[in-house]
């Protein structure tokens, strides 16, 4: 498969994805971006490292140079690219993806990721041709700038800028956080102890083999040692980081998850007490509540296309201090023109919401959770049909009901809406559904189930 996709470059290591094409990237990154000094990182996977350093050595080919912030989070990466003002950033990494995968996010001048539509698809276009790439068993030209370029002290800032914002109260309260043997372990812990937190990290070890299970929070067999963990520490909550620790999943003291529009909501609500009418950016496929919530809380909420990039371009358009995706990921305004995000930042957020209102993380999301039912994304395989005739037969089905086509189909109705869009990086369609109750939940998918595959 293609290892180029909508928001990032993924596949696996050493089919899809090697050192010849990380030089490739890197060369033609570096053209794209003007040869601006870039700052580099790398996730705990296996490879992440050396495919840096063959990146570094193409955009070296291509007069850009690469500093090196080592292994670390994207979320650190980003912020520190941002905050020292680096011309474009580049992490090594695929993310929540299983250990054979292996990648890059990139980052242009302003912050905001270069996904396809933003460029990618030229530095795929350029990535194939142009100068050769020396042979597997000979130095690649260039190098890789050493650790030391990078100022001292710079991730204990990102630590301060991701921790400032807690309350003193929130010291000694016991958190569980999981780092999923990834890159964010070290940082993880560095914050508890700035806040002074009674934690749990575990799987801090980086580890590109992810022993203690698979790097994606939104798995079953991800969630289950640290939803154990918090009711037994007696912990206030739990958090559940990515492979590469931008993605974060948290759970309340009995160790239920907590689904990412509930966190966010709350997330939300909390900064809207000190920006009143500010935007909230959420993705469209998430629950109904995170919108209702942000008006609630006298806020904007602005609905955004599924993705982190084209959630971080809207953001950036409305000029949200909060963007939410389903997935996990959040955003937040550093100043008007320096959005980043940061999960460590968003369990400060809720650390303060418990202390403030003196009640547990249970009792202040009962009210998000029990409006409406979701039904647990359905995974549909195109089949013999092609995605474009697959949303024409839901726009036909559902005609009576209100329509909306900013990503795939919606289509709302009194009882129940939902969401239908091909999938950016695989043969399928993505049904995402939400109703008033049980019963409508049940009777809907079914109905949407029938007319999708009637024609596969």
């Amino acid at each position: 498969m293609n290892p180029f996709k909508a928001y990032d470059i993924r596949g696996v290591y050493g089919d899809e994805v090697d050192d010849t094409l990380a030089y490739r990237v890197g060369r033609a990154f570096a053209r794209f971006t003007g040869g601006v000094d870039l700052l580099g990182g790398y996730d705990a996977r296996t490879h992440s490292g050396e495919l840096l350093r063959a990146f570094a050595a193409g955009a070296a080919s291509a007069g850009g140079t690469l500093y090196d912030a080592g292994c670390l989070s994207t979320p650190a990466l980003h912020w520190l690219q941002m905050q020292r003002g680096y011309g474009a950033g580049v992490m090594a990494t695929a993310s929540h993806n299983p250990p054979r995968y292996h990648g890059f996010k990139l980052f242009d001048g302003s912050g905001g990721s270069v996904g396809y539509a933003k460029g990618l698809a030229g530095v795929e276009g350029a990535g194939g041709a142009g100068a050769a790439v020396p042979a597997d068993d000979s130095p690649l030209p260039g190098t890789l700038a050493a650790p030391a370029a990078l100022p001292a002290g710079a991730l204990d800032e990102y630590v301060q800028f991701a921790t400032a914002h807690v309350r003193p109260e929130a010291r000694g309260m016991k958190v569980v956080i999981d780092a999923s043997n990834g890159s964010a372990g070290a940082l993880a812990q560095a914050a508890a102890d700035a806040i002074g937190l009674d934690a749990t990290v575990l799987n801090a070890a980086p580890d590109g083999t992810f022993p203690a299970h698979p790097p994606n929070p939104l798995e079953a067999d991800s969630q289950r040692e640290v939803a154990a963990a918090v009711p037994a520490a007696g912990a206030a909550l739990g958090a559940l980081l990515d492979g590469d620790g931008d993605r974060i999943l948290f759970f309340d003291e009995t160790g239920r998850p907590l689904e990412s529009y509930f966190a966010g909501a709350l997330i939300a609500g909390s900064l809207l007490q000190r920006e009143p009418g500010a935007a909230i950016v959420y993705d469209l496929i998430s629950s109904r509540v995170f919108p209702e919530a942000v008006a609630e809380a006298g806020g904007v909420p602005v609905k955004a296309r599924v993705g982190y990039s084209l959630l971080y371009d809207e953001m950036v358009r409305s000029g949200a201090i909060y963007g939410n995706e389903t997935s996990g990921h959040l955003y937040f305004r550093v100043r008007d023109s320096f959005y980043t995000e940061s999960a460590i930042y968003g369990l400060g957020v809720l650390l303060n919401l418990v202390v403030e209102r003196g009640r547990p993380l249970s009792e202040l999301a009962a009210p998000l959770r029990s409006r409406y039912v979701q039904q647990e994304e359905i995974n549909i395989p195109l089949g013999r049909l092609q995605p474009e005739a697959a949303l024409q037969r839901v726009r036909e089905a559902f005609g009576d009901g209100e329509q909306e086509e900013l990503d795939g189909v919606s289509v709302s109705y009194d009882r129940f809406w939902f969401n239908v869009r091909p999938s950016n990086t695989e043969p399928l369609l993505r049904l995402r559904l939400e109703a008033v109750d049980e019963a409508a939940v049940a009777q809907a998918t079914a109905r949407i189930l029938e007319v999708l595959e009637a024609g596969s």
